[in-house]
């Protein structure tokens, strides 16, 4: 009896991991055909001292019992709870005592702790976080100077355009932002309500389907969101080539690159792109993100039609 066909995924290598790796040629074109997205989540925040789940769910906590609306043995009881049931739970208790939570003093960051936001937004394509902070102030390379252009900000679902996608410095905000945060995305029920959306579920799967996603900041914390975000955007085969992302791996975790890089590419059509963390641990993103920066060029998706017009033209 023949043996049985063997998972052709289990043979595949990873590439060897380095402190910078290449940049993927499908994110380059996709950079100069003005359809890249950078996808970016909460560990890229953490490198300015922004909070984990773990870290928002506690310091919530902490701000309800100093006001007394529980008590400092209420967070206790609580501990060893999950983040996010536990960020569901503190937030219930605030709703049900009308109690406002000051999250921008609780997401309050430091700039001198990284530079990684200044190369982030040097990279000025269009971009989509699950991030609640406002750091995302991409540079419009359109313009002749270097300084920030206006933001179009999208932070409620009804007002998810994909279209927009195509327009530089552009940033949605997938779960709320601090612009408005009684509306932002906290609670698993809000979580569940919002990947159910038909909003939500469109404008994922266009910008899968006509887009090149990078994603960045996302680590083991972040894969239940992440997982959410993958699900609800299926395409097609040819669209799942364009999904990448960062991840900083030790050098002695080459088997957990190999297996996590498998596992994303034959669930999610996601290709990992690992780099080494052993000299500069998580900043090594910061210098990564600043080299990439200097090597991406993006253009104007918008010059780009008019260009293929002319040429159109003048080949008539």
């Amino acid at each position: 009896m023949s043996k049985p066909a063997r998972n052709q995924n289990r043979t595949i290598r990873m590439a060897k991991l380095y402190e910078i790796p290449t940049i993927p040629e499908e994110i380059e074109q996709a950079a100069l055909d003005g359809k890249l997205i950078l996808f970016v989540g909460a560990g890229v925040s953490r490198l300015l001292g922004c909070p984990s789940w773990d870290g928002l769910a506690d310091a919530v906590l902490k701000e309800l019992a100093k006001s007394e609306v529980i008590t400092f043995g209420d967070i206790q009881s609580l501990k060893g709870v999950e983040a996010k049931k536990k960020l569901s739970v503190a937030t219930q208790i605030a709703f049900d005592a009308e109690y406002s939570i000051n999250y921008k003093n609780l997401l309050r960051h430091d700039d001198k702790k990284s530079s990684i936001y200044s190369h982030i937004n040097a990279i000025g394509c269009a971009y989509v976080t699950t991030n609640y902070d406002l750091l995302i102030n991409p540079v419009n390379k359109s313009k002749t100077d270097t300084k920030p252009g206006t933001v179009w900000r999208m932070y409620r679902p009804e007002d998810f355009l994909a279209g927009r996608l195509r327009e530089p410095c552009t940033v949605t905000h997938l779960h709320g932002c601090l612009k408005d945060p009684m509306n932002m995305i906290v609670t698993t029920k809000q979580y569940l309500e919002l990947y159910d959306s038909t909003y939500v579920q469109d404008f994922l799967g266009e910008m899968f389907e006509r887009h090149t996603v990078l994603f960045v900041g996302y680590g083991l914390e972040e894969s239940e969101i992440l997982e959410h975000i993958l699900r609800r955007g299926r395409v097609s085969d040819e669209a799942n080539k364009r999904r990448f992302m960062l991840q900083g791996f030790y050098a002695d975790q080459q088997n957990l690159h190999e297996w996590l890089g498998q596992y994303y590419r034959s669930s999610f059509g996601v290709h990992l792109i690992g780099f080494l963390l052993d000299r500069r641990e998580h900043k090594q993103l910061e210098g990564l993100i600043e080299n990439w920066a200097l090597q991406l060029e993006v253009r104007d998706p918008s010059l780009i039609d008019d260009i293929d017009y002319i040429e159109e033209v003048l080949g008539e």
